[in-house]
């Protein structure tokens, strides 16, 4: 099972969003230097004051200078926001700059407030994300071609650059839910799950529907199938559980509560409202970190979070760091590269392997 970083951005009151920029890069040289798998960006859209990662793209342009080694892990692009032209374009230059260490995830997007400034139907999302894959896909793998879609319609045209990986970088679909497992097996894309604000047992669920649903599914004309799955928490590492306590409950807490507001609305906007979803994690640090994955506490408590996952059959678990300050966060990256050393020795638990 590998192991990789991941951030948001999260701006404390104490910092500025453009002393953020810079400190996500170093971040991620972190990251590259403890042996991690991977560093990941979230695409973060008018969240002022508390995220900064809004440019993406040029955050991982940036991220794949200054490392060697490390893959570059959107999570995740959300296509609807762009012309799928650009994104094609952009992130194949980022995979040459990179020398071939893209790993493309994309979703359709789950803040309203985005939805609404770029006039987006919500209930039309999904079908133009997977048209716009479609697209990048059809740029990343032919010399030319046309293209006549629901959204999108342009004449011949070739890609310039195409990515270093043939025939493409590997491609994710990102989500919280059962349902989200089922799209991207219907597609035989790899599945980038989150484990914020749902329990151990709603992320067995989605494992389990992604696994069981992934042989029908049929890969996107040209695309190479990925069935990998990956699960995002969140997580800091310290002396003790109070110490870590200390560094980054607020900005959790308020993080959550951003979470379980934006999942009720978007579920009230897809005629299926669920007015009590996360009720049971906001306001209480300690209910957010025990009734969900995640890693927050000491190295022992930490390395027990990541044998269940390994036990499940994860294939990557990616931990969230925001919240604390750059130096504390930066620490905390390192001792999760010890943690990955410790995991990587392990002998895969039968359960695991029959997975």
């Amino acid at each position: 099972m590998r192991i990789g970083a991941f951030t948001q951005g999260y701006v404390r009151a104490d910092s500025t969003p453009q002393r953020r920029v810079s400190e996500v890069v170093v971040e991620a040289i972190a990251a590259e230097e403890a042996g991690l798998a991977s560093f990941g960006v979230s695409e973060q859209h008018f969240r002022f004051p508390t995220n900064s990662t809004g440019p993406i793209d040029s955050l991982m342009a940036a991220i794949a200078q200054a490392t060697e080694r490390i893959d570059l892990m959107p999570g995740t692009v959300i296509l609807p926001l762009h012309h799928p032209l650009h994104t094609a374009e952009r992130w194949a230059a980022i995979d040459v700059i990179s020398d071939g260490r893209v790993y493309f995830g994309v979703g359709k997007g789950n803040n309203p407030r985005t939805t609404d400034v770029f006039g987006l139907q919500a209930d039309r999302a999904e079908e133009m994300t997977r048209e716009a894959l479609q697209i990048i896909v059809n740029a990343w793998t032919q010399e030319s071609f046309a293209f006549e879609g629901e959204f999108w319609r342009f004449q011949e045209i070739g890609l310039c650059p195409r990515p270093v990986q043939t025939p493409h970088p590997p491609l994710a679909w990102s989500g919280l839910t059962a349902d989200t497992a089922r799209v991207a097996a219907s597609m035989q894309l790899g599945l980038m799950a989150g484990a914020l604000a749902n329990d151990w047992e709603t992320v067995e669920t989605v494992l389990n529907t992604y696994r069981d649903t992934w042989d029908s599914g049929t890969a996107l004309e040209n695309a190479t199938p990925n069935r990998k799955a990956n699960i995002l928490i969140n997580g800091h590492i310290g002396n003790s559980f109070d110490e870590v306590k200390s560094q980054v409950e607020d900005g959790l807490m308020n993080y959550v509560h951003r979470i379980v507001t934006f999942k009720r609305e978007m579920l009230a906007r897809n005629g299926t409202p669920d007015p009590d979803y996360g009720s049971e994690f906001l306001g209480d640090f300690e209910a957010a970190v025990s009734k969900t994955p995640s890693l927050y506490g000491t190295p022992e408590a930490a390395l027990e979070v990541l044998q269940r996952f390994k036990a499940l059959g994860v294939d990557q678990v990616d931990v969230t760091f925001d919240y604390a300050t750059h130096e504390d966060m930066v620490k905390s990256i390192g001792l999760l590269g010890e943690l990955a050393k410790e995991v990587a020795e392990e002998p895969q638990p039968a359960a695991a392997t029959a997975a």
